[in-house]
């Protein structure tokens, strides 16, 4: 945290000036508390409703619910981004030229939900999708978990850990967990600790399908569950993780939203959060979403990224589909794919994307539907249709890249293990480094494509989305993991 410190904190002298303009303003209804970050790169502020007024003195603060439930939030009537127009919000134009830009106040909290969450098309996967168990699986991807005891992980200092990251305080299952294990052999893992509230004794499937799933494929390894509210951000949930002693380097997340939902500063503030862990040694890994390209819900027509699935920072993870007639692994028809509106696209996908665009058939593009020219996504894939899940009393399949980010964090996880064995650290940030393997991540998917849909207010538009193709594309990235290829070729890697 004090090497990141050094590269990204604020000069003192600017995160000064903020905070005496703060603390001249408190208590005149109430304390106004200020907590600086831990890299010192913002500042947390936590006051009454009445003193934060007096702070920003044209906020404007109202009641918001979130429909269809009874989450309220209080947020300024000015529902904007206001990162270049601080002075709609009263604050001294001395201090603009120290503020990128302030949050909580003025945008609504993203609507978090999981990726696979009201997919609006009649049926979330083909008649010809083969169900898959976590055997089926293990075997398809190569994985062998024989000879590991939980004492190798255990031994290492937490660097062979892994957690999962729930929103709405969502709640897995300890029974369903056990029973999930015993029916598939597993050995008997459960989570071994969690960080925040699980407000809720209903299960969540969400919850249950991530533990289920990463604790299937990673065997025996400690797994950890954060768990936050529906108002918190990604700078919450990093902000935790790096406050947290012992913290899991391998973060699976299956939840998310639409980018253009985003303020375009607060998706510049998560992305640059998640930076931070990538520097730290963690790797994050987001499911891309169950929606193909996604309509944008603003507008029924543009394509729309979801987010934190093309976060710049992020291993972002696509799904796939076997044929059960052929057995053949294909796009699963849904996975979410395409380009950021938001962030340009990293140099180390400069090739791949490229012989993607010069190649492969693109969907229509009329009146700039979608640009090419943002962060691309997803970067892997994993089995996103008819895997299993015990919830509720009884074993069902699902679908959804919500399942495949897990798998593919377990594969992470063995990795993480394996270079333990051989005196080297965790993986880290190892998004880039998978564009420059020679022999690939496993599985190149080239058949089948996805469908633009949207999760709400577009019901009965579909339009075709991105064709898989030969290297990355954006269904399925790089592919689905083969994990003798990738052990091959990342076991001496240098730490990132």
């Amino acid at each position: 945290n004090e090497q990141i410190a050094d590269l990204i904190s604020l000069p003192d002298h600017d995160i000064k000036q903020v905070e005496e303009y703060l603390t001249s303003k408190s208590g005149q209804f109430c304390d106004v508390l200020i907590k600086r970050s831990i890299h010192h790169d913002y500042i947390l502020v936590d006051t009454c409703a009445a003193q934060a007024g007096v702070i920003l003195p044209n906020l404007n603060l109202s009641v918001y619910q979130k429909e269809g439930t009874n989450v309220q939030i209080l947020r300024s009537s000015m529902m904007m981004d206001l990162s270049e127009n601080l002075f709609l919000l009263g604050v001294p134009q001395e201090l603009h030229q120290f503020i990128a830009g302030i949050h909580g106040v003025t945008d609504a909290p993203m609507h978090l939900s999981r990726v696979g969450a009201n997919i609006d098309v009649s049926a979330p996967w083909l008649p010809t999708d083969k169900e898959l168990t976590i055997p089926e699986m293990l075997t398809y991807f190569g994985v062998d978990n024989s000879g590991i005891k939980e004492s190798t992980y255990t031994a290492n200092n937490g660097q062979v850990r892994q957690s999962v990251v729930e929103f709405n305080n969502a709640a897995f299952s300890a029974q369903s967990l056990a029973t999930f294990q015993k029916k598939y052999g597993i050995p008997g893992n459960p989570i071994k600790k969690i960080i925040g509230t699980q407000t809720t004794t209903e299960e969540s499937l969400e919850a249950s399908l991530d533990v289920q799933t990463i604790t299937g494929i990673a065997q025996n390894v400690v797994t950890w569950d954060f768990v936050f509210d529906s108002t918190a951000t990604f700078v919450d949930v990093v902000e935790t993780i790096m406050a947290t002693d012992d913290a899991p380097k391998v973060i699976s997340c299956s939840w998310g939203g639409p980018e253009s939902l985003m303020t375009k500063s607060a998706a510049d503030a998560a992305n640059n959060s998640l930076m931070k862990l990538g520097l730290s040694g963690f790797t994050f890994l987001a499911a891309a979403g169950d929606s193909g390209p996604a309509l944008n819900p603003k507008n029924c027509n543009d394509y729309v990224a979801e987010f934190p699935g093309v976060s710049t920072y992020v291993l972002s993870v696509g799904g796939t589909a076997i044929n059960k007639n052929t057995n053949v692994e294909g796009a699963w028809i849904h996975s979410s794919g395409g380009f950021s509106n938001y962030f340009p696209r990293p140099a180390f996908q400069n090739a791949a994307v490229e012989h993607y665009l010069e190649n492969a058939p693109l969907p229509p593009n009329p009146n700039g539907r979608y640009t090419t020219t943002g962060r691309a996504y997803p970067d892997v894939s994993a089995i996103g249709a008819l895997e299993p899940v015990f919830a509720d009393g009884i074993f069902m399949p699902i679908g959804g890249t919500s399942g495949a980010a897990p798998q593919f964090a377990g594969i992470i996880s063995l990795l993480n293990l394996h270079r333990f064995q051989n005196g080297l650290g965790p993986l880290g940030a190892v998004t880039p480094a998978l564009y420059s393997l020679q022999k690939g991540v496993g599985h190149d998917v080239t058949e089948g494509q996805s469908y633009a849909t949207s999760r709400a207010g577009c019901q009965g538009k579909y339009l075709t989305g991105y064709k898989a193709f030969a290297g990355w594309d954006p269904v399925t990235g790089l592919g689905s993991p083969q994990y003798p290829v990738l052990l091959e070729q990342l076991i001496n890697l240098k730490s990132n």
